[in-house]
């Protein structure tokens, strides 16, 4: 604690300084000199080895003797490292117990369901994403209907603010697309300034839900969106059937998993489940189209029906993951039935424009027993077996067993920070390496101080799942150009973006989402807010 005293004291001399020296025309450079003299070898010895660094960087430049007048706009730039860096210590390091506050948010935040902003108006979408975080919605922007639409595949919001107005497309166009590839329980709202009898009857007559006229009330907004995600919650719970692919949702398979389980206990009798995963899935999608990937998941759920018997029951899972429950089987018997099913699919038959193409998938089977009969250990030696199936070559089915009881399928993010102020790059480095993430996801942290070394370092790697947090304004190549760089070549379905600025003023917005960014966030800003972020982000591309 005798430490964090003295860094304090620090900090609160850099801030009386800036705040002086603001009220003043201009400062001699002599003054500058002995400032940052002081800052060198005080911040040093307390442990501020980052503002050490800067200091004597900047002094190599300043002549201790000069009488040079430093016009406001001249220091300011000049020190802006430090003045970042005083603004990001006022916004965190005063903070108490942020590891536990941090740990909580990711709790209670990583599972809320999206909302999806699609409006070419930047300075509309920066107030509305704003109000609504605010009131812990969790919310994600396009500015055009293109990255809207791969958004909707990518993320599933459970609500979608579409304005008719947008710079690629007719609004009314892009809802009469979504509608047509996504019917599910996503609740679309047209939200225009353009509120006449006419556009009203038209997004009605295309299958939006409701019709919000700008400008909007934000009142009424919050309790709007409250009613629309309570009433997505009840349908999803009256509904068992998956949609898309007429087979069990998950939620019935927990409640009929549940009910096995309990049959167990009570008269032993087994049964065994079984994890299926379509192999390379993504790439069908890249390849010939999500449509196209709606007609391979379908005709994957036609097949198992076709093939499983009466007492099994087929349940898709999640995205191209689905699940076999076959009561009364054991785990040789229902190996049998899934190879049938991993044989005959492996030999089916895609053809798209004249192409044809095959789809296999790799599966893991688990029965049932006295160490294995609790829901989630079940499924865990189930995934462990599936996991061993991917890791062996997939389109295979495997048998779990003790020999690959400590396999254990972990999804792995790595979190690159590029900043330039080394206080923000070892602060938030430090707090992500010390804040434990959850059972399924494991993350890294590497940080860079200026973009050009981050692009030549070998940074990528196809086993990851990516997050950089950039800063707009970097040495020797801007924070743009090293983004326009990452999409020259990697997706949001690979590497997220998220801009980190002091900018303000919608242009800048409008530029980072032009060129690629998934997101930005506003300096100075809270650790706690960015650990619950880049979390929620995480969700996206796993």
């Amino acid at each position: 604690m005798g430490a964090e005293k003295y860094q304090k004291m620090v900090y609160e001399r850099m801030q009386e300084n800036f705040l002086k020296w603001m009220e003043w025309d201009a400062i001699k450079e002599n003054e500058l000199y002995a400032f940052l003299h002081m800052l060198k070898g005080t911040a040093g010895s307390v442990g501020l080895n980052g503002l050490s660094v800067i200091a004597n960087e900047k002094l190599a430049n300043l002549n201790e003797t000069s009488e040079l007048e430093w016009i406001k706009e001249q220091w300011t730039v000049y020190l802006s490292p430090l003045i970042e860096a005083l603004s990001f210590y006022e916004a965190n390091q005063l903070q108490k117990d942020i590891k536990e506050v941090a740990q909580a948010l990711v709790r209670n935040d990583t599972k809320k369901e999206f909302i999806l902003i699609i409006d070419n108006d930047m300075a509309f979408i920066a107030y509305l994403k704003n109000v609504l975080e605010e009131k812990g919605f969790s919310v994600i922007v396009a500015h055009n209907g293109k990255r809207g639409i791969e958004l909707i595949y990518e993320v599933q919001p459970a609500i979608v603010f579409l304005d008719i107005a947008l710079p690629d497309n007719d609004g009314f166009s892009i809802l009469n697309n979504i509608k047509k590839i996504k019917k599910d329980r996503t609740f679309i709202a047209i939200m225009s300034s353009q509120p006449s009898k006419e556009n009203r009857i038209r997004a009605y007559v295309l299958g939006a839900m409701d019709f919000v006229a700008k400008p909007v009330d934000e009142d009424i907004l919050f309790a709007y969106v409250a009613n629309r995600l309570a009433y997505r919650k009840e349908l999803e719970y009256a509904i068992v059937i998956d949609e898309l692919t007429q087979v069990y949702n998950r939620k019935h398979f927990e409640g009929q998993l549940k009910m096995l389980i309990n049959q167990y206990e009570k008269i032993g009798e087994v049964f065994t489940v079984a994890i299926i995963d379509l192999d390379f899935f993504k790439k069908v999608n890249d390849t010939y189209g999500h449509l196209i990937g709606d007609e391979v998941l379908k005709g994957f759920a036609t097949l198992v029906k076709e093939l499983k018997r009466e007492q099994d029951i087929a349940c898709r899972y999640g995205g191209e993951e689905f699940v076999l429950l076959m009561p009364n089987t054991d785990i040789g018997e229902a190996y049998q039935l899934v190879e049938k099913i991993r044989q005959t699919m492996a030999q089916k038959v895609f053809t798209v424009n004249g192409t044809t193409f095959y789809v296999t998938f790799s599966s893991g089977v688990m029965a049932v027993n006295q160490q294995y009969k609790h829901s989630k250990k079940l499924l865990e030696a189930a995934d462990q077996a599936l996991y061993a199936a991917k890791t062996t070559g997939r389109n295979r089915t495997v048998q779990f067993d003790s020999s690959i009881v400590d396999v254990k399928k972990l999804k792995q993010l790595k979190v690159i920070v590029v900043d330039d102020v080394y206080i923000i790059r070892d602060m938030l480095k430090t707090h992500f390496e010390e804040l434990a993430i959850n059972d399924e996801m494991i993350a890294e942290v590497t940080s860079f101080g200026d973009g050009l070394t981050f692009l030549q370092s070998s940074w990528y790697d196809a086993n990851y799942k990516y997050i950089i947090l950039l800063d707009w304004m970097l040495p020797n190549m801007s924070g743009i150009d090293v983004l326009k760089e990452i999409r020259a070549r990697y997706s949001s379905k690979e590497v997220i973006v998220s801009m980190l600025t002091g900018q303000t003023g919608e242009k800048y917005v409008l530029e980072a989402f032009q060129n690629g960014a998934d997101d930005y966030i506003r300096k100075p800003f809270q650790i706690v807010d960015v650990s619950s972020r880049i979390l929620r982000l995480a969700e996206r591309i796993f």
